[in-house]
C-alpha cells in the first residue's frame, strides 16, 4: 500500500454515462493508482480486473478477496457475478453480422 495518499472512487457516480467517457475516467483512475492507494467501489467487475486486491462483499461482509484471476479460480460469488456480467455485456454480439 502506498501511503502518500488514499483516493476513494465510487463507480456509481459514473454509471449512467456513455462507455467512452467511462473508459476515459477509469483509465485516469488506474493511472492514479500507480502513484497512490486507490479504493475503487464498483458494481461493474470489468473495471476492477487490473486491481492488485479485490474484496467481494455480500450483505455487508467480505466473502472473498484476491486478484481477478485468483477469484475466478476460486469460483464463488465473484465468479458467478463475472459470468453474469460478461453474458450481459455480450448479448447480441454473437448474432451481429
Amino acid at each position: 500500500m502506498r501511503l502518500s495518499g488514499i483516493c476513494v472512487y465510487k463507480h456509481e457516480a459514473t454509471s449512467n454515462i456513455d462507455v467512452e467517457s467511462e473508459n476515459d475516467i477509469m483509465a485516469l483512475v488506474h493511472e492514479l493508482a500507480r502513484q497512490k492507494t486507490v479504493i475503487l467501489i464498483s458494481h461493474r467487475l470489468a473495471n476492477v480486473v487490473p486491481s492488485e486486491q479485490i474484496y467481494v462483499m455480500e450483505h455487508g461482509a467480505v466473502v472473498q478477496a484476491g486478484t481477478h484471476t485468483a477469484l475466478l479460480a476460486q469460483g464463488g460469488l465473484y465468479g458467478e457475478l463475472w459470468k453474469s456480467q460478461q453474458a450481459l455485456e455480450h448479448v447480441g454480439k454473437e448474432a451481429a453480422p
